[in-house]
């Protein structure tokens, strides 16, 4: 930093070892004024430590060698609005609702793929008064005859898979999948801690800077021509 003119601090080395994690990591976020799109969607991080040719030789260890991340994306701002850090024993339908209590504003839709599709996911997404779209689940039945995935499998029924999908904007939860690529991009493909509570303080940070380059700017795709078949 000397070199180069500037006067930044400097972050001791223990910040990103010892004490990482018993940091208080404040994610930013913008202020909502309008009810708010909701894409939901879990990705994995590897936890480094066991090597691969100790894996081939040995078997994986008993420590675990995964993390589970699961996001909730504003689908508008397309920043992070809600992130839980799980081992892999967890389901995406069991960290739904902690996940949806994070968003702070008025929730209008949330969008979620197979796995969120449960009572308990429809009944978290009552709670917040918002409306769930998950795409029902191959062979699925009737529940309630008013019920949001009974209308769910019959407008699927009447109008085929993809024209419902373009009727809820359920295309929207691809940014989920965006924001996932998004973060292995910038941070890479798992994590270096190897304490939990450090694992789930370095991707908090993460997130952290990443919403704040979000907040920077994002790339406008503009359509250039039309593909000619």
């Amino acid at each position: 930093m000397h070199v180069m003119g500037l006067d930044l601090p400097i972050p001791d080395h223990t910040h990103l070892s010892r004490r990482v994690r018993t940091l208080a990591v404040q994610i930013p976020r913008q202020e909502r004024t309008e009810p708010i799109h909701v894409v939901v969607d879990s990705t994995g991080l590897k936890v480094f430590g066991e090597g691969e040719w100790k894996v081939r030789q040995h078997g994986a260890g008993k420590r675990r060698t995964w993390l589970k991340v699961h996001l909730a994306v504003d689908a508008h701002a397309k920043d992070v609005i809600g992130v839980e850090v799980t081992t892999p024993a967890w389901t995406d339908g069991e960290v739904f609702g902690d996940l949806v209590d994070q968003v702070d504003g008025v929730i209008e839709q949330i969008d979620a793929d197979g796995a969120y599709d449960t009572r308990e996911a429809y009944e978290v997404a009552a709670q917040h008064q918002a409306t769930l779209v998950v795409p029902p689940r191959e062979n699925a039945v009737a529940w309630d005859a008013d019920h949001p995935r009974t209308q769910a499998l019959a407008a699927i029924q009447e109008k085929g898979l993809s024209q419902w999908k373009k009727d809820t904007g359920y295309h929207h939860r691809s940014l989920a999948e965006n924001a996932m690529y998004r973060l292995k991009q910038l941070f890479g493909e798992g994590v270096d801690s190897r304490l939990f509570d450090s694992q789930v303080n370095e991707v908090q940070a993460q997130i952290a800077a990443m919403n704040r380059m979000t907040y920077l700017g994002m790339p406008v795709s503009v359509r250039v021509g039309v593909a000619v078949s």
